[in-house]
């Protein structure tokens, strides 16, 4: 069987990588809105292709290749407009601070370079990580029942953890300056302060999360609406835009030099990300915004290199890990497996190798990322030349301007509305002198609740 399908399996991996490209590089539009519309479109594809001699059920498992290739092309590509644009989705929305500052120091295509190796990395680390995970996911061991019970706890003890972990001393004593002025002074207790004034970020993010995840948002023009697009452009992207303006800030030459990368930084980085998504693989409700925030607790002092390693390697861990669980415990863990789940007949994976259908799958994931590592570079260089050349900024404002329309177009007037909201929120952390990062609240206390 594998051999008959190969050919059309390439260009079916062809295919879904071109579509990755797009869903990487248009900020709001998700691969689980593609992945749908192919779902719609895979009867025409059946009866096109009848006449080659391919079956039904063939051409089916192509259309999920092509959904899977998609998926993994995406978590390549999407690192581009988090970097140039300050754009993020939910994996990739801590990436926009660490991106950003390298953009500034005109290291932007440092930056991608970076998240393309950290996804590839990802890549080699889930392939190494599968055959493993059979027999720790299911029987012998069943770690996923048992991971499952404890996960609120887990969850719980990352974010205490994150919070008392704030190194900020804010000033909190109030004197009389040289020219009568009120002003405040660092104290005993700033430290405490600092913590205090990240819980409280953490807390207002969080009920932004609960407030807005269920909005029913809707796009004026028909397209395919998400209330995360608004919800963390505003936090992380727009925010970020607006402080670098306010800072005058001033986007340099960008250099097209490969990332200085160590082995003793680049492997642990990997390593860490790709084993954290693959565990958000498995989990509903979770993100791999989430996982980098577990994932960074456990780096000290971490660099910003370290940071998009890490995040790209959640990111493209977690895609191939939903694919695993679909094959492990049967359960759909994104919008795109449950339309493969839909397309073939999945088969629990009790042997020590895979079923053929995953197989197959995988082969479409592994020819996707390596086009899609390469795609990265050369869009990310062809970029990163192109970006200098305009006023900075003009070119935020601009951005801006893009993300405001593309909220409007994709989430409607109610979508603004969640933007400026978001901003808002998001501005707040440079303001105070605090990590930006609590702001995962919006994610992270949302599915406390959730799973509680």
């Amino acid at each position: 069987m594998i051999m008959e399908v190969i050919l059309p399996l390439l260009i079916a991996a062809l295919v879904g990588t071109i579509l990755g490209v797009v869903t990487g590089l248009i900020p709001g539009l998700h691969v689980n809105n593609v992945a749908i519309i192919m779902l719609s479109l895979s009867p025409i594809a059946v009866e096109t292709l009848g006449g080659t001699g391919i079956d039904g059920s063939t051409v089916f498992l192509l259309v999920a290749g092509s959904i899977v290739a998609t998926s993994m092309t995406h978590t390549f590509l999407d690192f581009i407009p988090s970097t140039f644009l300050g754009a993020p989705e939910a994996e990739t929305a801590l990436s926009v601070l660490p991106a950003h500052g390298m953009l500034l120091e005109g290291r932007g295509y440092s930056a991608v370079a970076l998240s393309a190796v950290g996804s590839f990395g990802a890549v080699v680390v889930g392939i190494l990580l599968l055959i493993p995970y059979r027999f720790l996911v299911n029987e012998p061991l069943n770690g996923y029942a048992l991971l499952k019970e404890f996960m609120v706890w887990v969850l719980m003890g990352v974010c205490i953890l994150m919070l008392v972990t704030e190194t900020a001393r804010l000033p909190y004593i109030p004197r009389r300056g040289d020219e009568g002025r009120l002003e405040l002074e660092r104290g005993p207790l700033s430290r405490t302060v600092g913590v205090a004034a990240a819980v409280c970020l953490f807390l207002l993010a969080g009920a932004l999360g609960l407030a807005v995840l269920n909005l029913p948002v809707e796009s004026p023009f028909g397209l395919p609406a998400t209330v995360l697009f608004p919800t963390l452009s505003g936090l992380f992207g727009t925010s970020t835009l607006l402080e670098s303006i306010r800072g005058g800030a001033d986007v340099p030459k960008q250099y097209l030099e490969p990332p200085d990368m160590k082995t003793s930084e680049v492997v642990p980085s990997v390593a860490i990300g790709g084993v954290a998504g693959s565990v958000v693989g498995f989990l509903p409700g979770m993100s791999g915004g989430v996982a980098t925030v577990v994932a960074m607790l456990f780096r000290k002092d971490p660099k910003p290199t370290s940071v998009i390693l890490t995040l790209s390697a959640i990111n493209t861990a977690n895609s191939m890990f939903v694919l695993g669980a679909l094959f492990l415990i049967l359960r759909p863990r994104s919008g795109a497996a449950i339309v493969v789940n839909e397309l073939i007949s999945v088969s629990e994976w009790s042997r020590i190798l895979p079923p053929s259908e995953l197989s197959l799958l995988l082969i479409c994931a592994l020819i996707a990322s390596c086009l899609g590592f390469f795609l990265t570079l050369f869009l990310g260089a062809r970029l990163a030349n192109l970006l200098p050349r305009v006023p900075y900024t003009k070119l935020a404002a601009g951005i801006i301007i893009f993300i405001a329309v593309s909220v409007f177009a994709f989430t409607g007037l109610i979508g603004l509305l969640v933007l400026l909201v978001s901003t808002s929120i998001g501005m707040l952390a440079p303001l105070i002198g605090i990590r930006r990062s609590h702001a995962m609240g919006v994610l992270l206390l949302p599915v406390i609740v959730m799973i509680w």
